[in-house]
């Protein structure tokens, strides 16, 4: 008899339902991996790893899949499991990327992408290709982000998988956004939510409706703003998500502060952060931070905005993430001008220097404004 005989599909009234038992009997199933294992039985081991990857429930912490999960890879390898080891490398670079270990992440993913390519799976190569891309998304390397996401909605769309040549699309919109080139992020954009609301896609539409107010935002339409990233974070709750919902929330948050309503930015900031940490994504925790600073500056509590500002540059430091960092800085400074401006002074120059190497649109303006400040520092000693 082997491990599975006798096994019976455990069939759920709802999504609540499903997620409720999700969270009951997390531990115990990450442990049946580790049994498995400990059995002998690879073949079961990485079928479970690969299972509980997208059983876990939304909310549950980063760092407690990848654990099973690698025992999971190890064990499809002993098996000469080709396709398993690739699905395994694809969620492991996923929960690395969560994780804030982007070039685990990257290796992960370049593997799987290999793979795909040697049992000629034209889908999985363009799930590859798609989280391939936004590796690069994150690091700001916008030109090979935007080549890998349109070599993976081309993909997607020639093997008929509409809905993850909808995602891609979004990605693309979100990799043309943080470059600064809005025109084409707002039509990509419009693209990819036409697709998601055909595929009536609940995340992917949260998703890019959050970019849709970040967009709106920076074109000055405030109200419209607020009101997307409010409809994204009902999807969140709806989808009980408190990772959607976090990261969500500094898009709802940049929204209010442009409403001049800081109380409340600082209220959805604080609870970023607090899901953040609870997540385990240190990077998306120091930018909710750096909001959280943005906010108390606005409210003229200048040494609690340097706080804030300072606990996210230097977090996004050891996180290697220069950008971040220097936006951090930037905030830093601007909350110390008129206390310590020598302070001040120090942090744009040290602003400058990370911003250094980055040329896309956005990053020009942005070192631009940096300079314009550090000038008028300049000038007024």
């Amino acid at each position: 008899m082997s491990p599975s005989d006798g096994v019976r599909p455990l069939a759920f009234a709802d999504y609540d339902t499903a997620v409720d038992w999700s969270e009951r009997e997390h531990t115990n199933l990450l442990q049946t991996v580790r049994t498995a294992v400990a059995a002998g039985h690879d073949r079961l081991a990485g079928q479970l790893s690969a299972v509980l990857w997208w059983a876990k429930f939304p909310s549950a912490p980063g760092a407690d899949w990848p654990s099973v999960g690698q025992l999971g890879l190890e064990a499809a390898a002993r098996c000469g499991d080709r396709v398993a080891e690739a699905l395994l490398s694809t969620y492991l670079g996923m929960a690395y990327a969560q994780l804030n270990r982007s070039a685990e992440s990257l290796e992960r993913h370049r593997s799987a992408l290999a793979i795909w390519r040697e049992v000629n799976d034209r889908v999985n190569e363009a799930h590859s290709l798609n989280l391939i891309g936004l590796n690069h998304l994150r690091h700001r390397r916008f030109e090979d982000a935007a080549d890998h996401f349109e070599q993976a909605i081309a993909t997607f769309q020639e093997e008929g998988s509409a809905h993850w040549a909808a995602t891609a699309l979004s990605n693309l919109a979100t990799a043309h956004h943080r470059a600064g080139r809005l025109r084409e992020a707002a039509s990509t954009g419009e693209q990819a939510l036409a697709a998601h609301r055909a595929l009536d896609s609940r995340r992917g539409k949260g998703n890019i409706l959050r970019l849709l107010s970040d967009l709106r935002r920076e074109q000055g339409d405030i109200e419209e703003a607020l009101v997307l990233a409010h409809t994204a974070l009902d999807i969140a709750a709806d989808l009980r998500n408190i990772r959607l919902e976090g990261y969500w929330l500094l898009a709802l948050g940049d929204a209010q502060q442009a409403a001049g309503q800081s109380p409340d930015a600082l209220t959805n900031y604080h609870r970023s952060a607090t899901l953040h940490q609870r997540l385990g994504d240190r990077s998306r925790q120091a930018m909710a931070w750096h909001g959280a600073g943005e906010a108390y500056r606005r409210l003229g509590r200048h040494a609690e905005a340097a706080d804030f500002h300072r606990q996210a540059a230097v977090t996004h430091r050891a996180l290697g993430d220069a950008w971040h960092e220097a936006i951090a800085l930037d905030g830093l400074a601007t909350a110390l001008l008129d206390d310590d401006p020598e302070a001040a002074r120090r942090h744009w120059s040290e602003a400058l220097r990370l911003l250094a190497d980055y040329n896309d649109p956005r990053a020009v303006a942005v070192r631009s404004a940096v300079e314009r400040r550090l000038e008028g520092v300049d000038q007024a000693s």
